[in-house]
């Protein structure tokens, strides 16, 4: 067993260790029940979301594919994005379908730093709508949410800001180019190169459009949240949880320590919702339904597209601009 396939196994395990610990804290005929009386239209309204905000994220992948000179049409990128989230479900990794996305992009574009690029900006560009959104609702709702989790949302915000202008920031990058010979080899590698300065040639406009997509799509997936939580009975929870609680989960499902995020999401749900009052059962559930609504219903989809297509292959970029 090589050392990949080692990290693979390690994560299964924590996923299968954090869900059996998790299931043994909770009462199983009360977590059946809870879903069991689900609200089915709410479920099919937060499923239709959820598709809707699959559309807007590769919108969002557009406006920086464009900003680079690559062109791919909006069903080829909406496709691409249902495939990636089948593969997030395969693969044992929260990121993996950023990886498939970065692949299959860079094999059928000559860009191939570019293609890179864009996947790792719309990533942190949804990101950090995502935590502006929680500072908003941390602005006007702060009192209800515990002190230490209001300072872990501050830091993750500041912290975003911090790499946003540290990348950005090209003469810090050529100082460092210049005095850390280290720095000098590494950018003296073409791919790393050319992958260092995309990053860095992202025009304002197309950055502030991409981050309104972004806060868009945010409201989106905090919606399908809400409605997920309303089908459960968790009507009466105030807004401002969700808002500063699903940015707080998306930034610790970063951590690629478990496959496809599972039980770390789950723990993580239950951790911060039993905070603003609901039972583990109730916070349990909602996360479960989360990740089948949000993550496994896309990648069904995603299985759909990559049968009918895998015979003939990807043809994602239908021109790229020289």
């Amino acid at each position: 067993m090589n050392r990949k396939q080692l990290l693979n196994v390690l994560k299964i395990a924590v996923s299968l260790i954090l869900i059996v610990v998790i299931l043994r804290s909770v009462d199983l005929a009360t977590l059946w029940k809870v879903v069991r009386q689900a609200n089915l239209w709410l479920l099919g309204a937060a499923l239709a979301v959820s598709f809707v905000g699959v559309i807007l994220r590769a919108y969002r992948w557009q406006i920086l594919l464009e900003d680079q000179g690559v062109h791919a049409s909006m069903g080829e990128l909406s496709a691409l994005w249902f495939v990636s989230f089948l593969f997030t479900n395969l693969l044992p990794s929260g990121i993996g379908g950023d990886a498939i996305k970065m692949y299959e992009l860079s094999r059928s574009s000559e860009r191939g730093a570019q293609a890179v690029s864009s996947v790792l900006v719309d990533r942190f560009m949804g990101l950090f709508a995502l935590q502006a959104i929680a500072l908003v609702a941390l602005v006007f709702s702060w009192q209800l949410i515990p002190g230490r989790i209001v300072a872990f949302t501050i830091v993750i915000f500041g912290v975003s800001l911090l790499v946003a202008w540290v990348v950005s920031y090209r003469r810090l990058w050529d100082m460092l180019e210049r005095r850390v010979p280290l720095m000098d080899r590494l950018l003296s590698i073409k791919m790393v190169r050319a992958l260092f300065d995309s990053l860095q040639s992202y025009s304002r406009p197309a950055l502030l459009r991409a981050f309104g997509v972004g806060v868009a799509f945010n409201v989106l997936l905090i919606g399908m949240n809400v409605l997920i939580g309303q089908a459960l009975g968790a009507g009466n929870l105030p807004l401002a949880y969700f808002m500063v609680f699903v940015p707080i989960t998306s930034v610790v499902l970063l951590a690629p320590i478990s496959f496809a995020g599972l039980g770390v999401r789950e723990g993580t749900y239950v951790f911060l919702f039993t905070q603003a009052g609901l039972s583990q059962e109730v916070a349990l559930s909602l996360s479960l339904l989360v990740y089948v609504l949000g993550t496994v219903g896309p990648g069904i989809v995603g299985g759909v597209i990559y049968i009918a297509r895998g015979t003939r292959g990807y043809r994602l970029v239908e021109a790229v601009r020289q």
